[in-house]
């Protein structure tokens, strides 16, 4: 089961870092230069997408009912939604500041 993890782990990162390059590639190649926050939040994406998929997981298949249950279920959910966004965001920026800075490595400014 470790060996599972780690290797789905190592495919969430080569995933994350290859489409932050992507979308860093294709904001530089139509001349704007603010990738940062694009790069961010293609990462940061990951985290909002399983926080709606949590949100769809309570509606249609868990059968929890009260305040507490439901309060309880979306506190940890946005815990571990925030934590996921903030981890794939951070990869996601390293590799489009890697990219960026290997693309502008060689070049001379007068």
């Amino acid at each position: 089961v470790y060996g599972f993890l780690l290797l789905v782990f190592v495919i969430l990162t080569f995933v994350t870092m290859s489409v932050s390059v992507v979308v860093t590639y294709f904001k530089l190649n139509s001349e704007d230069y603010r990738w940062q926050w694009m790069a961010f939040g293609s990462g940061a994406s990951t985290g909002l997408y399983t926080f709606l998929y949590s949100c769809y997981y309570f509606v249609f298949k868990t059968q929890m009912s009260g305040m507490f249950q439901t309060l309880y279920y979306f506190a940890y959910s946005l815990l571990l939604a925030s934590g996921i966004g903030c981890f794939c965001a951070s990869i996601s920026f390293t590799g489009a500041n890697l990219f960026v800075n290997r693309i502008y490595k060689d070049i001379k400014s007068d």
